[in-house]
Order: structure tokens, then C-alpha cells, then sequence
């Protein structure tokens, strides 16, 4: 005799073996009893899904909670869907660079239809269990051990598949080609470290190295610096703030071709600063960071933290703005200098306010 909670584990197992035949289908063996039983064991997680459908009225299963869940799974399966689609086309007649990877492309054709049927089987079967009317019987195996625990768990799944197909397979797949000679499609040879190699014996990659360690540091040090002596004085409400706040953000509204096509005109020596200057009868004034390779990346940097510092005074603004004022009060009252009170007690408050814009600023780097 099945009992009322056979079935639903009987499900879950049923789908633990549907996602074992996925992974067999990326393998890539040719054995036909490999092959064989991937299908076996698929035809049996389907069977399994009809099984449970008529008899979901004499079993305990899941509430409506999960019927929204479902929605997320087809969507996964149609995106699944339309990739194997996609491969299932003539490829090699479309894109004549991808001959050399055929292999490759049913790999990856097998995985799309395992995936979409996998897919398809958890929105069904979410549907099915969502479906009943909870309130009529006690909560089952599922809904005790999964809903409880794991219900915003099992509907992020397809987006965290979709993250790792996109995010961690494509970081493995350049990390495999980085070991090849290949340098873009489609044939490849395994050299091992020997593009490593040619990389580190160039110039370009330490300047390159040592441009990228200089415009970070500074940036992260100055837009913190700036931006939070900005914050600090519009937080005194003086007047005007509206517009000094819209005049420090413009910046960052426009874009990086605006924004370095503006400083390539200030920076240019024949009708920028050191144009200028020198129209005030300071003829021995040299001002040209485009065209002196020693220092570009200092003219860089300004531009960089013209544009962002903006943003980095809202953000700092805004975590000043919510600090109690009896904090402030209770400050003056004891007689802290201003400096003091930012130092000592402003600062440490405002800590998650700078690991947020550190980490901002670091993503823009």
C-alpha cells in the first residue's frame, strides 16, 4: 500500500533521475546503452508526473504557493526551448566559423532539450500540487519539509541555472581557451601555458598593470575624499544646496563618450587650459597630459572623478542625513569639535554607507 507521502517522494526521486539524465547528455558518451538508458530514465520521470496527476485527489501534496513558482519554470523551459531550437538549425550554413566545433554544438543541442523537458516537468508538477485547496487537509510531506523551508529557494532555481549557464560556464570556457592557441573561431590546439607566457614577456601588460593599479587606488581614494567633503558641507543646509547638489551630480548624467570628449577639449593645448592661460600673459605655461605619456593617466583620472564624484556625494549625503541629530546636539552640547565629531563618531556610523560605495566604485573601475 502507498501511503500519503510515497507519492511525493516518489516524484522528487523521479526528478533527481531526470536531472542524472541531463548530466549524461553533456557527457557526450556514444554508447547507445548510455544513451538508452538517459531516455529511460527520462520517459520514466514524465510517466511519473502523469502518475501523480490523477492522483492528486487522494493525496496529501503542496498548497497554491507554489502555482506562481511554476510560471518561473516555464519561462526556463521556454528559454531552453528556443536555444535547442536554435541549434537544431542548420548551423554551419549560418555561421561557417563554427565547422570546427560541431561536436561542441550537440553537446550543447542535448543539454538544451534535457533542460527544457526537465524544466517542463517541474512546471507541471508545481501546477498540479498548487492546484488543490490546502485549507480542506493538513499540510503534507512537501509542504512541511520544502514550502516552510525552501519555497523562495526552489523559485529563484531557473534564474540561478540561467546564472550559471550564462556567468560561470562562459568564465570556465575562457579560462579553457586562455590554455589554446585560438584567438577567436573555430580551431583550437592545447599549448598550456604558453600564451601566459607571451603575456608576461610584454611591456604592454605591466604598463597596462601599472596604469589600471594607479587609476584605482586614486579614484577609490579621491571619490571617497571629495565626495564625502562635499556631503559634509551641503549637510550644513546652506543655502542654494539644490543647486550646488544638481551642479556636483550633472555630471554623472552624461555619458563616458560626452564626458571624454569635453576634457579632450579642456586638456587640448591649443584651445584648453593651456590655451587660456597662456591668452593672460603667461606664455611659459605648459599644460598638455594628453600628449605626455608620463602623465595621461593623471588627465584620466580627473575626468573619471569629475564625472563620478557626483554620485558619490549623494550617496554620502544621504548616510549623513540619517544620523539622529541628538547625536549632533548632544556633541556640541559637550563641546566636540566639529572635526572630532566626523572623526569620531560620524565616520564609524556611516560604515555600511562606505562598503556600499566602495563596492560601487570598485564595480565602475
Amino acid at each position: 500500500m502507498l501511503t500519503k507521502v510515497q507519492p511525493e517522494r516518489f516524484f522528487i526521486g523521479s526528478v533527481t533521475l531526470a536531472f542524472v539524465s541531463l548530466i549524461l547528455a553533456t557527457v557526450g558518451i556514444k554508447s547507445q546503452l548510455f544513451q538508452n538508458i538517459q531516455y529511460l530514465i527520462l520517459l520514466f520521470a514524465s510517466l511519473s508526473v502523469i502518475w501523480i496527476g490523477f492522483k492528486a485527489g487522494k493525496f496529501i501534496f503542496i498548497t497554491n504557493r507554489l502555482r506562481k513558482q511554476a510560471l518561473g519554470w516555464l519561462i526556463a523551459a521556454t528559454f531552453s526551448a528556443t536555444l535547442w531550437l536554435f541549434a537544431q538549425k542548420d548551423i554551419q550554413s549560418i555561421f561557417p566559423v563554427l565547422k570546427g566545433y560541431r561536436k561542441v554544438w550537440n553537446t550543447f543541442e542535448s543539454f538544451a532539450l534535457f533542460a527544457t523537458v526537465v524544466c517542463i516537468l517541474f512546471a507541471l508538477i508545481l501546477f498540479i500540487v498548487g492546484s488543490r485547496d490546502s485549507k480542506l487537509e493538513r499540510p503534507g510531506f512537501i509542504e512541511r519539509s520544502l514550502v516552510n523551508n525552501l519555497s523562495s529557494k526552489i523559485a529563484a532555481l531557473p534564474m540561478v541555472f540561467t546564472a550559471i549557464g550564462v556567468f560561470v560556464i562562459a568564465t570556465l570556457w575562457t579560462v579553457y581557451h586562455s590554455f589554446t592557441n585560438s584567438r577567436m573561431l573555430p580551431k583550437s590546439e592545447f599549448v598550456g601555458l604558453g600564451q601566459y607566457e607571451r603575456l608576461w614577456s610584454s611591456d604592454r601588460w605591466y604598463l597596462s598593470i601599472e596604469n589600471l593599479a594607479i587609476y584605482g587606488i586614486c579614484s577609490l581614494i579621491f571619490s571617497l575624499f571629495i565626495g564625502f567633503m562635499l556631503a559634509a558641507l551641503l549637510d550644513q543646509k546652506t543655502r542654494f544646496e539644490n543647486t550646488f547638489r544638481t551642479i556636483f551630480l550633472y555630471p554623472f548624467a552624461l555619458s563616458f563618450i560626452v564626458t571624454g570628449l569635453v576634457w579632450q577639449w579642456i586638456l587640448n593645448p591649443d584651445y584648453g587650459v593651456e590655451k587660456i592661460v597662456r591668452s593672460l600673459g603667461f606664455d611659459s605655461f605648459v599644460f598638455n597630459p594628453l600628449y605626455n605619456a608620463d602623465i595621461v593617466i593623471y588627465g584620466i583620472l580627473v575626468a573619471g572623478l569629475w564625472q563620478g564624484t557626483g554620485f558619490i556625494m549623494c550617496l554620502m549625503l544621504a548616510g549623513l542625513r540619517g544620523i539622529d541629530q541628538e547625536i549632533w546636539k548632544a556633541a556640541r552640547i559637550d563641546g566636540i569639535p566639529m572635526w572630532k565629531t566626523y572623526i569620531q563618531i560620524v565616520i564609524p556610523m556611516m560604515r555600511p554607507v562606505f562598503v556600499t560605495t566602495l563596492v560601487i566604485i570598485a564595480a565602475g573601475i
